[in-house]
């Protein structure tokens, strides 16, 4: 009995410094490549391509989501960034449903071990039900629930910056006049304006960087990402704990118990067990497919994959850093209603 416990509690600690140590990588590799992407690419381009006024909004958000291998807390950060940058509300919230659930990985692991038909009803809920409920938040006014000590310049007008040289007023078209860029890291209440080149002028987005300049930028990009990483620290030790107690403790038997064939609720149940496990989809498939052997339902195993993979409790306790409780609300149940429904459809089509 000593034994498997040790074990267990050996196996729980290396998971969760394993999770961690993946987490703080990715999310500091990912907001540093935002961070890039917000310095090259036009903000308007961006907040064109995914306007919530435009319809093809939501398609792009999907497409983007789709092609991107993230897990659900590899997302948080690029959500960020993205709402940073002005991108539409709804079109970003179908990314932050879609990346998790729909990538090339899954799909493939998806196609090799149930095959291409139920891979295809997955793929085709997980995606529909995304655009649907991002287009129904968006609509119903939900970007007023953003953390606005986040986003204040999403619905502030542009002001420009003073720019002065030894307290005299500089033409902001003058070609020696330095480019205030507002550097706010995600826990810093207000911008400020640091002078990032003289004579020239600073990259403005869009604009390349070259020389030595870039190299200063990319380090100036890094320890934002690092910053950001940091003031999320306390919600991501918080949720990779409670995800690593739940992964070393909670058996297989104990999934097949209460989300066998048998039983009607196994369903509902599967995708409720998904959420405190924190497993990426791409490793879910395959202990789902031995989950399967044991006797667990076909429908059941989807809703699992789709709950765990798409509302884990470390990405939630991330998301509440920059959502208020009414879009984590919707979104858990809005996961939880996809995960129920592509479940009872899969059973009762296969």
């Amino acid at each position: 009995m000593m034994n498997e416990f040790l074990a267990r509690l050996s196996d729980t600690l290396l998971f969760g410094l394993q999770l961690f140590a993946e987490l703080a990588v990715l999310f500091v590799l990912i907001s540093f490549l935002v961070g890039v992407l917000n310095e090259w690419l036009p903000e308007e381009k961006t907040r064109r391509w995914l306007s919530a006024r435009h319809g093809h909004g939501y398609l792009i958000g999907a497409l983007i989501g789709s092609v991107t291998p993230f897990c659900s807390c590899s997302t948080v950060p690029l959500t960020m960034g993205l709402l940073k940058s002005g991108a539409g509300f709804g079109p970003t919230m179908t990314l932050l449903f879609t990346s998790p659930l729909v990538n090339p990985i899954i799909i493939a692991l998806f196609w090799v071990t149930f095959g291409l038909e139920l891979t295809l009803l997955y793929a085709a809920m997980a995606i529909g039900a995304a655009i649907l409920v991002a287009w129904s938040m968006d609509r119903a006014g939900f970007e007023r629930f953003l953390e606005q000590g986040l986003f204040d310049h999403r619905t502030a007008a542009a002001v420009p910056v003073p720019l002065t040289i030894d307290g005299k007023g500089v033409d902001e078209a003058a070609c020696c006049a330095p480019q205030a860029a507002a550097v706010q890291a995600c826990c810093t209440a207000n911008p400020e304006p640091v002078a990032v080149g003289l004579p020239t002028t600073a990259p403005a987005m869009g604009v390349p960087v070259t020389g030595g300049r870039r190299t200063g930028r990319a380090a100036h990009l890094f320890r934002e990402a690092v910053g950001q990483f940091r003031s999320f620290l306390p919600h991501i030790a918080i949720g990779v704990g409670i995800g690593a107690v739940a992964h070393g403790f909670v058996p297989d038997e104990l999934l097949v118990r209460y989300a066998g064939p048998d039983n009607l609720l196994a369903i509902p149940v599967a995708a409720l067990i998904g959420v405190p496990l924190y497993v990426r989809g791409s490793t879910m498939i395959p202990i789902a497919l031995t989950l399967t052997a044991k006797g667990m339902g076909i429908g059941a195993v989807i809703a699992l994959v789709i709950g765990g993979a798409g509302a884990s409790l470390p990405e939630v306790v991330m998301l509440k850093r920059m959502f208020r409780w009414p879009i984590l609300v919707v979104f858990l149940f809005s996961v939880f209603g996809i995960a129920i429904t592509t479940g009872y459809l899969a059973e009762w089509l296969f």
